[in-house]
């Protein structure tokens, strides 16, 4: 599983052991905390989607090898396995997943396939843990303490909020492929420029894996820019030639913010006028209120910006999730590459909002 894009983590446990209940209060909390989440669950047995007498059944039931059953709020492809009756492969359905839409999928079953997964175990039930057999279980959520100290993690049945912890803590150390985060990082790159948040050559972008983090190069054109022109820095230094002279900036939020993954820094010029306001911006939109608070703006003079940005920004991102510095835009770090774009997103449409809002206030009053 090593070269798939995104983390994935099952959940195993013996029938009963209330697996399906906990997923069902984990989900709502990791996508509360801005989580785009998958879910694939492996059946033992056939199972319909679709209702006996209707016409996409029928026409299923006669031969067709897929059918596609879609309306205005969700479609769902039904697929003929044509090998003989095998299990499906786990890497092979999770190829299905639509990743740019997602962040992490959570797994149930595949018992046989090898990723990493959480243990349900239930003392009620009578029957013995899974994870001394089992080295690929990383945590075990239980409903008393394990005894002995030889065992994974162990976290509270009761607690779905540190068990939500647990999950986003693996996703900020996990390690992804080189080549992949690579390539991630440019679609996103050429995503802020297409959107309007960066001009051809403005803004600076910035992915880590392990030790090292990849940024976009001095000059860099989002409209051409390739995986292969990105710099590899390392996060204790010194910067090697060619890397953007933001990338002083991009290391100290990592050494800040140890579960930043991805750094953005963007010109959205919604956002770049809110800042000039000299204060801190406070959405006056639901969305944006529902995202943050309060975002800080910074006061940095541009002749000392080089000198004084790194540690002044990286300083208040321990804080928060992301910050303006006055006439210079916007810098937001996420646990994930994605969750950063979405903060400077939802930034940038509530500014617009609120210069917009005040123009109309303007007008109503003349």
């Amino acid at each position: 599983m090593r070269n798939l894009r995104l983390p994935v983590i099952g959940f195993i446990a013996p029938s009963g052991s209330g697996k399906t209940t906990l997923l069902r209060k984990l989900v709502p909390i990791l996508m509360d905390r801005g989580l785009r989440v998958g879910y694939l669950k492996h059946a033992h047995h056939t199972f319909e989607l679709d209702v006996p007498g209707k016409d996409s059944y029928e026409i299923r039931a006669a031969g067709a090898e897929q059918v596609l059953l879609a309306s205005h709020k969700r479609w769902a492809l039904q697929s003929e396995q044509g090998d003989g009756g095998d299990d499906p492969s786990l890497a092979k359905m999770l190829q299905r997943f639509d990743a740019d839409r997602l962040d992490l999928i959570l797994v149930e079953g595949f018992k046989h396939a090898t990723y990493p997964r959480i243990e349900v175990y239930r003392t009620t039930l009578g029957k013995p843990p899974l994870y001394p057999e089992e080295p690929n279980i990383i945590a075990v959520v239980t409903d008393r303490d394990l005894s002995g100290a030889d065992h994974p993690v162990q976290l509270s049945v009761e607690d779905p909020e540190t068990i939500a912890d647990f999950v986003q803590d693996y996703i900020a150390t996990r390690t992804p492929d080189g080549e992949e985060a690579r390539t991630d990082l440019v679609r996103h790159y050429r995503w802020l420029r297409r959107y309007g948040c960066n001009g051809s050559h403005s803004g600076t972008a910035s992915v880590r894996s392990g030790k090292t983090f990849w940024i976009t190069p001095t000059g860099a054109c989002a409209d051409t820019l390739e995986a292969d022109d990105l710099i590899a820095c390392p996060v204790d230094g010194p910067d090697p030639e060619g890397a953007s002279w933001d990338a002083p900036l991009h290391r100290q939020v990592y050494r800040e913010q140890p579960q930043a993954t991805a750094v953005l820094h963007s010109h959205g010029p919604y956002s770049v006028a809110s800042s000039f306001a000299g204060q801190d911006f406070r959405p006056v939109d639901f969305g944006g209120q529902s995202c943050f608070e309060r975002v800080p703006v910074l006061l940095v003079e541009y002749e000392d910006y080089l000198e004084q940005a790194p540690e002044a920004v990286a300083k208040v991102l321990a804080n928060h999730r992301i910050a303006m510095v006055r006439g210079h835009g916007v810098y937001a770090w996420g646990e994930t590459l994605n969750l950063a774009y979405k903060w400077t997103c939802s930034l940038e449409l509530s500014a617009k909002t609120y210069v917009i809002a005040g123009q109309a206030a303007n007008v109503g009053s003349a």
